[in-house]
């Protein structure tokens, strides 16, 4: 893995990225999205410039992260600068606030609060992330659907039963686009192979003329 486009081809599993800044010597830290980010960084600056720049942001996050800016959680608690995390008093907050017994943060809220720190936007506050809970985006980010299809495919060729096949990506591409385009799972599964068997037969007999 040399380059930003061999890296994005590839889908990555957690253990795997945490495996590869281990072996770099780097931070093996922080959810897959995070490794992934800083692989990224690391591709694309070099070991130097990118050691330095951890070493800054380290510091930065160390700051915020020492100091709490609030006594209590409200609606107008500003995420960023009062160093409001994802933990279990800001989850009992909205716990309370829903009236649930249990409140669990979604990917849709994580996203929102990493574009506020990639962008330096300092207003985001809990009612706004609260407003993205309530109405997440109807519309997958590009990536996500990309490690979708990144996945699926990785699935597909580790499957025993697609060993033999000769139309493999072809055959792939097709399942992909079924499952997609249907509720439910996004992953592969062997039974898929079954269910569209005479398709697959009809591809494989295109790669046999």
């Amino acid at each position: 893995m040399k380059t930003i486009k061999e890296f994005e081809s590839y889908y990555w599993y957690r253990e795997e990225l945490k495996e590869i800044c281990q072996a770099l010597n780097i931070s093996s830290s922080g959810a897959k999205a995070d490794l992934e980010e800083r692989l990224k960084d690391y591709l694309i600056l070099g070991r130097e410039k990118f050691l330095k720049k951890e070493t800054s942001s380290k510091n930065k996050k160390q700051t915020r992260s020492s100091i709490k800016n609030y006594s209590k959680i409200t609606l107008r608690s500003k995420i960023i600068p009062d160093g409001i995390r994802f933990d279990s008093e800001f989850r009992e907050f909205c716990r309370k606030h829903y009236k649930l017994n249990k409140f669990s943060f979604t990917k849709a809220m994580a996203e929102a609060v990493r574009d506020a720190e990639k962008e330096g936007n300092l207003k985001l506050t809990v009612l706004d992330l609260l407003k993205v809970y309530e109405n997440p985006p109807k519309e997958e980010r590009p990536d996500d659907r990309v490690l979708r299809w990144n996945r699926f495919v990785k699935d597909f060729h580790a499957e025993s039963k697609t060993f033999n096949l000769k139309n493999k990506l072809n055959i792939a591409a097709f399942l992909w686009g079924k499952v997609r385009d249907r509720a439910g799972s996004k992953k592969f599964d062997s039974s898929l192979l079954q269910e569209f068997a005479k398709d697959i037969a009809k591809l494989e007999a295109k790669s046999n003329k």
